[in-house]
């Protein structure tokens, strides 16, 4: 699984101190606030071939945080953004 771009990107995080490229790559992520005005960060991933075949063989997907906290996550294959309306003519 590796980030990807994408358009609503606001923000780049870099590696923390002490990480190489290798371990860790920048990530672009969505800064903003959901509707009922608490902060969030969005990323995109895009899944390998194998990652994919794996998840479709047994339906799990494994979130791995790498702290000995945690806030609250979400995992979900639905883009979290509301489609623009479109402009009056």
């Amino acid at each position: 699984m590796f980030p990807v771009a994408f358009d609503e990107a606001n923000l780049v995080l870099d590696k923390p101190p002490g990480m190489s490229r290798e371990e860790c790559e920048p990530l672009n992520v969505y800064q903003g606030e959901m509707p009922d005005g608490g902060p969030v960060l969005i990323s995109c991933w895009k899944l390998t071939r194998e990652e994919l075949e794996e998840i479709n063989r047994t339906g799990r997907v494994w979130l791995l945080v790498y702290s000995s906290t945690t806030f609250p996550v979400a995992l979900t294959g639905i883009k979290p953004f509301t489609p623009a309306e479109p402009e009056p003519s």
